[in-house]
């Protein structure tokens, strides 16, 4: 499955013991040490993506700060059977709960990128806020000819300040 969506945090655990030890005294999360965070745009665009990628997004994140994680998430991913999978989306749900247990309550969100690729493909980053701190979801979307806007990827992380780009 061509998913880069569960919580940077939750995808694997560090495999040198101290390592381990050290996660679990900090927040009993399994920390990632292989992946370099993707930088943000230094100079982002908040262009409002198409209207009904707009409206599938809102939809999304209103649900989630309503505390309806499993439905939001079903909703997001219902055109894309690869993301849709019965058997995965018990996982991505847990990971979101997971992420608003650590992070706290979804207090708001915010379009900090979209950057298309083409006339077909769309790369959006969101930031949402939390009680203690934020997170940043990306999103890619496809629109095949003469069919709608799909969901293709998403994944959410909690590495905005390692992804910020220096002066």
């Amino acid at each position: 499955m061509n998913i880069l969506f569960p919580l940077l945090l939750l995808l694997t655990v560090a495999s040198a013991p101290a390592a381990k030890d050290k996660e679990k005294a900090t927040n009993d999360l399994p920390r990632v040490n292989t992946l370099i965070p993707q930088l943000l745009p230094r100079n982002p665009s908040a262009k409002p993506p198409p209207g009904p990628v707009q409206r599938q997004l809102d939809t999304f994140f209103n649900g989630i700060q309503a505390g309806k994680v499993d439905e939001s998430f079903r909703a997001l991913v219902a055109n894309n059977p690869s993301l849709s999978d019965p058997a995965a989306v018990p996982e991505f749900v847990e990971n979101i709960r997971k992420g608003l247990e650590v992070f706290g309550p979804l207090q708001g969100v915010e379009l900090y990128d979209q950057r298309p690729v083409g006339t077909r493909v769309v790369y959006l980053t969101y930031i949402s806020f939390h009680t203690k701190k934020p997170l940043r979801w990306q999103f890619v979307y496809y629109m095949p000819v003469g069919a709608d806007w799909k969901l293709l990827n998403l994944r959410f992380d909690d590495t905005v300040e390692q992804s910020l780009i220096p002066d």
